[in-house]
């Protein structure tokens, strides 16, 4: 017999209602005060409940709530705590000043996952940590951010270890709906929001939750409606399902429900961020809105093409989000005839079908292509990364050269809650309570370089006895597990002088996360002969058979050689797991096979706790590594897996440079010049690789102006928006008339010299074109070579320049374009001639609208 549920809370005194409030918003997960503040109150349950205080208070017993309701010390501190919080709320940063972004100018932060707090299971692995990070740091500085993501039910998986299988298992985490963070959203009249919308032909009705995160909010879509049917409810059951159709619903929801919402709560965001192409669906939304509203189909376009930033993160294109396009039919064909009958025009499904796919295989929607066609604000996430991204995503481009593909790039960072308490103190005492608000500028920051090498070793021990306690209480476990004797256990605990080296990582192939263990000779007379311990963890998705292999062979390697001590893994890798092992490592090992790893934030977290990265240079540690702040592994990128050639380097740098450097002490024993390499890795992983850094790069390249774009585009009832569009058709209406007749020029013949000056000249049919509306141009694409002092090989950067040429004569249809130009710099050079639309924001919409000389 089936009951429904209802929740009763414990009556709060009203002296506690700034305690509740404090409790709901996040804010207090990154703030070692408030925490401390909670520990106080009741330190085990606080950690039984996994440091959620809202569930603390409601744990409370009555009479304990009512002792702290009159304790006069307790109340004057809560005050303090209060005061602090309301002080935080108000302050903008300077540069968002600077900027004038003000609390309408709303950016909305769409994407599948969000890491913010370990009882909200809604995150995965990076993506998700980084959109945690990423909301917490908009909150710090006074950006005017909204997130937008999906409430699982059962978030991605909870991992165990069968020590006996070698194998991981996976189990579903419920979501604590009561006592959490979340608050129902309620229309005005009291009653929770409803949100209807159709999924092929069945209308649903959508909760939504609100979170607190600091000065920011969250809002998650839920489908567990009590009058949705039972297969409308189980599609947020997980996080990445591996069944397609789940996919793709859960990401209509977020996209197109997601929309909604915003329309719900009169919400109107001037940018719409999407973090990764889940949310892709968001930009058919948007146009089929605008559409209702009076634009044009190429203003609408447009509109959506200003005031887009998609943020790519996938190096590889078969990880991108991906469907059969006759799926996205089935589940958008209502949709997408809505556009017909808004347009009149027939051809605009097949039009967006288009801005999806790719001409190798046409019957592959993309959602990370559709969201590069629909903005004009892309980047990747790490410079190498960038150079990556260009060449995947090169054939959406075909009339660009490689250099010229219209992706940027922003290095992530990582938010201050990945700061250990001690490092946190210490920063406190030495650059002053504000260093959260530092931007790279700040000199500042060269205080870290000054602190007593006494302070920062010290606070290094207390890190890694805490990651040497929860290790021990481990190894316990599994010794009943494996009901060893105790001859057989062999199950010491690492010691404090053990050079612990940690790699924590999601389990999959190209990660390569056993690459330590590939000589298993080598590494066995490391592990024997030196005090070395290594301490893996990570998940493996439950279809990913490579990254459960991978799981394996770390437990064979480990079983085989009976070295339980010396290996160590740590199951369920999730935020709370991950600040132990970031904060009590002494080396962070990471991987990868470059250029496939985006970014690897997790380094920046060990390197701001004074770890020193051991890594390939991928991702961001091309930009990091500085030779005094760790170690580069040197990778054979565009060849085979050199898993032999990284994995010696891995050894001999152990051999002769990293364990003797932790192991020589003083006499106070103080590793001294280990340490000051410690100072150099915080030191550049604060200044540099904060997210307040990132998010002061995201307002420079993108944010601000897009805004002042979107304030010239908007004024005056929109008539520059329209004038473009009207200037567009005109463009694309006479654009396969134009032709090159000739041009001169003697670059290839002519012996040139550095400084020497050239003319060109090209004679160019335009019909009845206003010579106007296009520009002519010389474009160099210029090749310089670097040795960099990293590696052996010979790195090649490319770049590209165009010159407009001047219109000297126009007659009959012909234009004659002239310019002389100084060479600058030896070298290669490749040229070219082209056309181009003259008006910036036409280059900007339509990169493609390019006409070559050949």
């Amino acid at each position: 017999m089936p009951f429904k549920k209802f929740f009763v809370y414990p009556s709060i005194p009203k002296e506690l209602d700034k305690l509740l409030k404090i409790s709901k918003n996040l804010w207090f997960s990154w703030n070692y005060d408030v925490l401390s503040f909670f520990y106080k109150i009741d330190r085990d349950l606080f950690r039984q409940v996994e440091h959620n205080p809202f569930k603390l208070i409601y744990y409370l017993p009555n009479i304990r709530l009512k002792a702290l309701a009159q304790n006069q010390t307790f109340l004057m501190d809560l005050e303090d705590l209060w005061e602090a919080f309301q002080e935080y709320k108000e302050y903008v940063h300077p540069e968002v000043k600077k900027h004038r972004l003000e609390p309408e100018d709303k950016i909305v932060y769409f994407c599948t996952e969000f890491g913010l707090h370990p009882t909200l299971p809604f995150y995965a692995g990076g993506l998700g940590i980084l959109a945690g990070d990423f909301l917490m740091a908009a909150s710090d500085l006074g950006l005017p951010l909204i997130g937008i993501g999906l409430a699982y039910q059962h978030g991605y998986l909870k991992q165990t270890i069968d020590s006996k299988e070698k194998t991981q298992t996976e189990h579903p985490e419920k979501l604590d709906l009561f006592l959490n963070f979340l608050e129902e959203v309620k229309n005005s009249d009291g009653t929770p929001m409803a949100l209807s919308m159709n999924l092929m032909g069945v209308e649903i009705k959508l909760r939504v939750f609100k979170l607190e995160v600091g000065k920011v909010v969250g809002y998650f879509l839920d489908t567990t409606h009590p009058e949705n049917p039972e297969e409308i409810k189980e599609i947020l059951r997980y996080l990445y399902p591996g069944e397609i159709e789940k996919r793709i619903q859960q990401e209509i929801i977020l996209g197109i429900g997601g929309y909604k919402l915003l329309k719900a709560l009169n919400l109107n965001p001037k940018i719409y961020h999407l973090n990764e192409g889940h949310s892709a669906f968001v930009l058919l939304a948007r146009l089929k809105d605008l559409l209702f509203q009076g634009f044009s189909l190429d203003e609408a376009i447009m509109l959506i093409k200003e005031t887009t930033v998609f943020t790519t993160h996938t190096p590889v294109i078969a990880g991108n989000e991906h469907f059969p396009k006759e799926l996205v039919k089935k589940y958008l064909w209502e949709e997408l005839e809505k556009l017909v009958e808004l347009t009149k025009n027939e051809n605009i499904i097949l039009e967006f079908y288009k801005q999806g796919t790719l001409k190798e295989n046409p019957e592959i929607f993309w959602l990370p292509a559709l969201a590069i066609n629909y903005s004009s604000n892309v980047n990747a996430v790490s410079k190498l990364h960038q150079k990556t991204t260009k060449k995947m995503w090169h054939p959406l481009f075909p009339e660009l050269p490689e250099e010229e593909v219209p992706i940027d790039y922003v290095t992530n960072g990582v938010h201050w809650r990945w700061l250990s308490e001690p490092f946190y103190q210490l920063f406190k005492k030495y650059l002053g309570a504000n260093f959260i608000y530092m931007s790279p500028e700040d000199s500042t920051w060269e205080a870290i370089l000054k602190i007593p090498d006494e302070e920062i070793w010290e606070a290094h021990k207390k890190n890694k006895y805490r990651l040497l306690n929860l290790i021990k209480t481990q190894l316990k476990e599994e010794s009943f597990k494996l009901n060893l004797s105790e001859e057989k256990q062999n199950y010491q605990p690492p010691k404090a002088q053990d050079l612990i080296i940690g790699c924590a990582r999601r389990m999959t192939g190209y990660k390569r996360n056993s690459l330590i263990l590939y000589h298993k000779e080598r590494i066995l007379k490391l592990l024997t002969e030196k005090d070395i311990v290594l301490v893996f963890a990570g998940k493996a998705h439950p279809k990913d058979v490579e990254g459960k292999n991978i799981i394996r062979e770390i437990l064979e390697f480990r079983e085989t050689y009976k070295l339980y001590h010396k290996i160590i893994f740590l199951e369920n890798y999730n935020i709370h797991l991950a600040r132990y092992l970031i904060w009590g490592s002494d080396v962070w090992l990471n991987t990868p096979l470059r250029p496939m790893e985006a970014c690897g934030t997790s380094g920046m977290k060990a390197a701001m706790n004074g770890v020193l990265n051991l890594s390939v240079l991928d991702g961001w540690w091309p930009e990091g590594y500085n030779q005094l702040n760790g170690w580069a592994i040197i990778p054979k990128e565009g060849l085979p897996p050199y898993n032999h050639y990284e994995a010696h380097q891995i050894y001999t740098l152990l051999e002769k440079e990293i364990y003797p450097l932790f192991t020589e002490r003083d006499e106070d024993g103080i590793p001294r010049d280990w340490v000051k390499m410690m100072k150099h890795s915080m030191y550049i992983a604060c200044k540099q690789f904060s997210t307040n850094r990132m998010l002061l790069e995201y307002i420079d390249k993108f944010y601000s102006p897009i805004l002042e774009r979107l304030k010239h585009l908007s004024q005056k009832d929109f008539s520059l928006l329209k004038a473009l569009a009207e200037e567009k058709r005109i463009l694309t209406e006479n654009w396969e008339n134009i032709k090159f007749i000739e041009v001169k020029e003697n670059l290839e013949k002519t012996f040139l010299q550095e400084g020497q000056e050239v003319k060109v000249s090209a004679k160019v049919f335009l019909g009845s074109l206003n010579p106007e509306l296009i520009e002519v141009q010389l474009v160099l694409i210029e090749e310089i070579a670097c040795v960099c002092n990293l590696g052996e090989e010979e790195d090649r950067e490319s770049y590209v320049r165009s010159f407009p040429l001047k219109l000297v004569e126009f007659k009959d249809g012909v234009g004659v374009y002239q310019k002389s130009l100084p060479l600058y710099g030896p070298g290669l050079k490749a040229y070219n001639f082209r056309v181009v639309p003259k008006n910036f924001y036409l280059r900007r919409y339509y990169p493609n609208l390019v006409k070559w000389t050949f």
